[in-house]
């Protein structure tokens, strides 16, 4: 059986979508959108940690690089980092406050008073299930159950639609099946 609730009873935070122009372009110039730049520090400010997915390895170091200019406490991460662990654990202590990552953390890590954000979620690597999966890193935690999901794109996709469906129908699930207690 499926329970389309947490075990806090809290729903899961809907995605958001802001679009942020041709963020690729802007890399080639060495900058990020201000949108991005601007939820970040907003973010920081508010002592959150973040995850920011991005869709290839890449664009990662050059990333990790232009934030660092908001925090020195950030690190990147991928499947073939031999240090994954280490940063992952580090993430989780605190000592690293935004996990620059690819699709490889969109399950299994819990982190408090996380917020997430996706950077060119219009990417097809990005598919519904990876995004639902991406959303779900927030508000697992009971002393803190909600918290951001933003997909930062250069046009919306069926995918990302989708998987805000997807979490709004889980949500509905979840309200009914308290309901029922």
């Amino acid at each position: 059986m499926k329970i389309p609730i947490r075990y806090h009873g809290c729903s899961l935070p809907v995605p958001a979508f802001y679009w942020c122009g041709n963020w690729k372009k802007q890399l080639q110039k060495n900058k990020l959108p201000s949108i991005i730049m601007n939820w970040i520090q907003t973010k920081l400010t508010i002592n959150r940690q973040l995850f920011l997915f991005v869709p290839k390895i890449d664009v990662m170091a050059q990333i990790v690089e232009l934030l660092k200019a908001l925090d020195e406490r950030i690190e990147s991460v991928h499947a073939e980092d031999v240090r994954r662990k280490e940063k992952v654990t580090a993430f989780r202590e605190g000592k690293i406050r935004i996990l620059v990552t690819t699709t490889i953390l969109e399950r299994g890590v819990t982190v408090p008073h996380v917020d997430v954000a996706v950077l060119g979620s219009e990417d097809a690597i990005f598919t519904e299930s990876a995004l639902v999966q991406i959303a779900g890193r927030v508000g697992r935690s009971s002393d803190d159950p909600n918290g951001d999901v933003i997909f930062f794109h250069y046009g919306k996709t069926n995918a990302m639609v989708a998987a805000k469906k997807h979490i709004n129908k889980m949500n509905k699930l979840g309200k009914a099946f308290l309901n029922k207690e």
